[in-house]
């Protein structure tokens, strides 16, 4: 039998405290009741925090006890212990977790980005396994892609002017294999089989890759978000995100999702329950924005900023076994414009766009031609419908398509060919009045379809919009869609009411240029006017 002292690699995650946080931190785990054990006397103030837990049935038991006769129920019991490493190594205090100890950890407790640097500082670009990234606007998705093997950055679907990335998987440069083995996962913490006998050189080449800052260096398109560190900046976004949750309709700028999601770093949860735990509280299957104002009123408490950090938030598992807590405000998702900088607030960190990636976005927007036949100008008090209708009533060669929805593909999709078209000059035009990034990330998938479809070799979607076109009775000639267009003698126009493209927020912008990038490859002529 193997012996418990034999050297082995051992799968550990492992967090780096905030220093402001380490006091906060290790007084609740003391608080925690539970086993504390002295390291070594090579690791002085190094600790063990054991978490033992009861021995008791599945919960899922009970449900097939109902199947089976009285007599021949079996009798299964279960544990799960975990523990705590706390260990200070040259100015930083760094926790690792085993078993269920994950779950003991606050997120308010660690660096956010710590696993992710030294993941990208260590993994090329060329052996990446997974990535996992949250869309920073419009519809806030969360996607994880994970390859088969060790592949390219350039192979997953990561978008580097649209996406924060949360967490990266992947095989290490050869240089650092001897310290973190063949597989890495970095996100909230640092996940790897680490050698037990060489603990404390292991934690030194940590910190030497966490502080080198060549996780910039080595994956830029990774970084174009940096994290908020200035306490000054930090008051004044959290002044203006307390005015979004006492305005009228806060739930149209503030996302909800479980930190964990975001990163990946934790098990996925499958139940929560907001405010207090116990045998009857009750769960549901989602974090709505609704839920939290609704317990907060029936506490009497207003749905503000102050609330949102002191409500907690408790992570399920399938069997409804809590996996973690945090609060309502670790859980938020929001886009706010300061000074005119645009930041953003992923799992209770705040982010803005680094200064490269800036200057590189406005380069393309400055690259952006008018049109050659410019629309009126706009009145500065009509909607999107009634402008449209005035601008294409001003010039007979214009054709108003504003609403006229044309049916096609599977479902009920439904969409416009564009809201106004000049034939004389092939132009398309996209009108939109933009109200935030979300606005705008409409407006750019409007010109996405449409170049998908009205230039596709199948002509399809063109005999339908001619049909659509006749059914107006209006006697336009429709004979320009009997052949496929020509990508380069026809002109794609963004037109934005009443603000020009260096007023937007800045995300909006990224929509943008990424739009102009993909379909300029693709041969296209975009142009822009502001109305």
């Amino acid at each position: 039998m193997t012996s418990l002292r034999t050297p082995a690699r051992l799968g550990v995650s492992i967090y780096l405290l905030k220093a402001s946080k380490v006091g906060a931190a290790r007084e609740q785990i003391d608080a925690l009741g539970v086993g504390s054990f002295p390291l070594t006397e090579t690791i002085p103030e190094g600790r063990f925090f054991a978490l033992p837990s009861e021995a008791e049935p599945p919960k899922w038991m009970a449900a097939i006890s109902n199947l089976l006769p009285a007599d021949a129920t079996p009798q299964l019991e279960s544990q799960s212990p975990g523990g705590l490493l706390w260990i200070p190594r040259n100015g930083k205090t760094f926790v690792f977790t085993f078993g269920h100890g994950h779950s003991k950890i606050k997120d308010e407790w660690v660096e956010p980005e710590f696993g992710k640097i030294v993941a990208l500082a260590i993994v090329p670009q060329g052996q990446v396994r997974e990535v996992r990234a949250e869309q920073v606007f419009a519809k806030r998705h969360i996607s994880s892609e994970r390859a088969p093997r060790a592949s390219a950055v350039r192979e997953f679907g990561f978008e580097a002017d649209r996406d924060l990335v949360s967490a990266v998987e992947g095989v290490p440069e050869l240089l650092y294999r001897g310290v973190f083995g063949t597989k890495v996962r970095g996100g909230m913490s640092i996940k790897f089989e680490i050698d037990t006998t060489a603990i404390l050189a292991t934690l030194d080449q940590i910190i030497e890759r966490f502080d080198s800052n060549d996780h910039r260096v080595r994956w830029p398109q990774a970084n174009n978000l940096v994290h908020v560190r200035d306490e000054t900046t930090l008051s004044h976004l959290e002044t203006l995100l307390d005015g979004i949750l006492g305005g009228r309709d806060p739930q149209r700028e503030i996302s909800l999702a479980a930190p964990g999601e975001r990163s990946g770093d934790k098990p996925y949860p499958q139940h929560f329950v907001i405010g207090r735990m116990n045998a009857n509280a009750a769960t549901s299957p989602y974090l709505m924005f609704a839920s939290w104002q609704g317990h907060a009123r029936s506490k009497g408490q207003p749905p503000n900023l102050e609330t949102a950090k002191s409500t907690a938030v408790h992570l399920l598992d399938e069997n409804k076994e809590e996996i973690g807590v945090c609060t309502i405000y670790s859980c938020m998702g929001a886009e706010i414009t300061h000074n005119g900088i645009t930041y953003v607030l992923s799992s209770g960190s705040w982010y803005v766009a680094d200064q490269n990636f800036i200057v590189g976005t406005n380069r393309v927007l400055g690259q952006i031609d008018p049109p050659m036949f410019a629309l009126q100008a706009w009145n500065s008090l009509d909607h999107e419908g009634p402008y449209n209708e005035a601008a294409a009533a001003a010039d007979v060669d214009l054709w108003l398509f504003d609403k006229e929805l044309v049916s096609y593909g599977g479902g009920r999709s439904r969409f416009e060919f564009c809201d106004i078209m000049h034939l004389p000059s092939k132009t398309l035009y996209f009108v939109k009045h933009p109200a935030g990034s979300a606005g705008v990330s409409h407006l750019c998938e409007q010109v996405r379809r449409t170049a998908e479809t009205f230039f596709d070799t199948d002509p399809a979607y063109r005999q339908i919009l001619e049909s659509r076109i006749g059914a107006l009775g209006k006697g336009w000639n429709t004979s320009w869609l009997r052949e496929r267009p020509k990508r380069h003698e026809w002109n794609l126009c963004l037109v934005l009411m009443g603000k020009q493209l260096n007023e937007l927020p800045f995300f909006a912008k990224c929509g943008i240029s990424r739009l102009v990038g993909e379909l300029q490859k693709r041969g296209f002529n975009l142009s822009f006017l502001a109305v």
